[in-house]
């Protein structure tokens, strides 16, 4: 006989215990479904602006890739990866006090209480941006309850709660995941010109964020200093090092010229180092591109690749500007380049490509031997494969070839690869591609690669993503340095 109570002054059975289950299922439902719907709307919550020193910004908030981004027009923007939950934050530049600037910048005194008073208002805007999602939040999970076909209170609540809770956790989580060496490799996106004065605003001194152990400290720091450019560009932009500008695989692109031109400019380099394929076919008349080069403002090394004919090598050899490589080294801004050349030449066919790579592995131990005899600082290829034997001999190993991006150590040199820097050459003019232009601007600090900032744009005019990288070359090559 099953149990019975009175309700309403009648006999009614008790429901059944598995409506229970589904009510708790609805419940979590709905709690899921406020908590993704307040994440998935945070970025059409529409946060004031505020104070952050003579600033005035505005902050944002949304799901993404971990990410904090400052945008600074006209100068740019410069983000990094510096917390572990999927949520971007973001500073704008809405308005700024050019004479309380100036006056700021203008000491030394000055720019210290600049970084002070915008350490104190981005703790303050980071509450109070805090505290804003947080309420957002529980609004959209309250009002995505209500639109649904429950239509109880206690739905509503429970959306709302899961609302509250979402936001909470992954701005809060955020927050505690902050990490400030992320902005050891910062990634910039805007006009060339002002490249080299942003990218060291974030990163004046390498490995400096060891000793800062306070969160907002680092970043106040990074946006006074970005803030600072408007009123005054920042002497040295190198920041006491020396940058080589390294191009490959032009493939007879004159734009791809006029690239490698801009760059040694914009970045003030001691030298360009091409690691081949600057010509494409074998034909005479691509020799003429070394004309392109004529007048350079820098010293152009030229180590030849596959593609660059042996009658195009010695055309080129005859440039005033350009240094051919082949098994020999040239010193160009107080670093001993040893350039090894492509010993095939493939462009013609009467090869395959199975018989040019076992032509250059083969190749790889007298690279090795010339290394060892000449122990240069740089070690540039066009292919790496040629390189292969060399690792733990020589810091860094420069080459192309690939067409695509490559970093990594290996027994403590660093292997550095670029994509094309003429967008793979003519053939992005006969077919519809939509190939980058790519570069690396190395820099070295005591004749030791230190840093590496990584250009990518789509065309002449249009703005440049710049990623910088911290280079760290193995123990050997640091003790070498350091020995008087």
């Amino acid at each position: 006989m099953s149990k019975r109570i009175f309700r309403d002054r009648k006999l009614l059975p008790l429901p059944p215990s598995g409506s229970r289950g589904r009510r708790a299922l609805r419940y979590a439902f709905v709690f899921t479904t406020g908590g993704l719907a307040a994440l998935l709307l945070l970025r059409f919550i529409p946060l004031p602006t505020q104070d952050l020193g003579p600033a005035r910004v505005r902050t944002t908030a949304r799901l993404g890739g971990g990410n904090t981004a400052v945008l600074i027009p006209p100068l740019g923007q410069i983000s990094a990866k510096t917390h572990a939950m999927p949520m971007t934050f973001g500073i704008e530049l809405v308005q700024l006090d050019i004479p309380r600037l100036g006056v700021s910048v203008s000491t030394d005194e000055g720019r210290e209480a600049l970084q002070a008073r915008i350490q104190s208002d981005l703790a303050d805007a980071l509450r109070r941006t805090g505290v804003l999602l947080v309420v957002a939040g529980t609004l959209i999970g309250a009002l995505v309850g209500a639109l649904m076909p429950y239509r109880k209170w206690k739905y509503i609540l429970a959306a709302a709660m899961g609302g509250f809770v979402a936001v909470t956790a992954l701005f809060g989580l955020a927050l505690v995941t902050f990490d400030p060496k992320g902005w050891d490799e910062p990634k910039y996106t805007g006009t060339l010109a002002r490249a080299p004065d942003m990218l060291e605003a974030v990163n004046r001194s390498l490995g400096s964020l060891d000793n800062l152990r306070d969160r907002f400290e680092v970043a106040s720091q990074r946006i006074s200093d970005l803030v600072t450019l408007l009123a005054r560009p920042l002497d040295d932009p190198a920041g006491g090092t020396k940058a080589i500008l390294h191009v490959s695989d032009i493939h007879s692109n004159p734009l791809g010229v006029e690239v490698t031109r801009q760059l040694a400019r914009q970045f003030g380099v001691s030298a360009v180092i091409d690691t081949g394929d600057l010509t494409s076919f074998g034909n005479p008349v691509e020799a003429r591109v070394g004309d392109l080069i004529d007048g350079f403002p820098v010293p152009y090394v030229f180590v030849p690749g596959n593609h660059d004919s042996t009658a195009n090598r010695a055309e080129l050899d005859t440039i005033e500007e350009v240094t051919l490589l082949d098994g020999e080294t040239a010193t160009v801004g107080g670093l001993d380049v040893l350039g090894w050349a492509d010993p095939t030449f493939t462009a013609s066919n009467r090869i395959t490509t199975e018989e040019g790579n076992a032509e250059r592995e083969e190749e790889a131990a007298l690279v090795a031997e010339g290394v060892a005899e000449l122990t240069p600082d740089v070690l540039a290829v066009h292919d790496q494969r040629l390189a292969e034997d060399s690792y733990g001999e020589v810091p860094l190993v420069l080459a192309g070839h690939t067409h695509e991006r490559d970093s990594r150590i290996e027994d403590g040199t660093i292997l550095l690869v670029v994509g094309s820097t003429g967008a793979t050459g003519l053939g992005s003019f006969t077919i519809e591609a939509d190939l980058p232009y790519e570069a690396q601007v190395i820099y070295f600090r005591d004749g030791l690669p230190s840093a590496v900032d990584y250009v990518s744009f789509r065309s002449l005019g249009s703005e440049f993503d710049i990623q910088r990288q911290v280079l760290e070359v193995g123990e050997q090559f640091l003790e070498e340095s350091q020995t008087p």
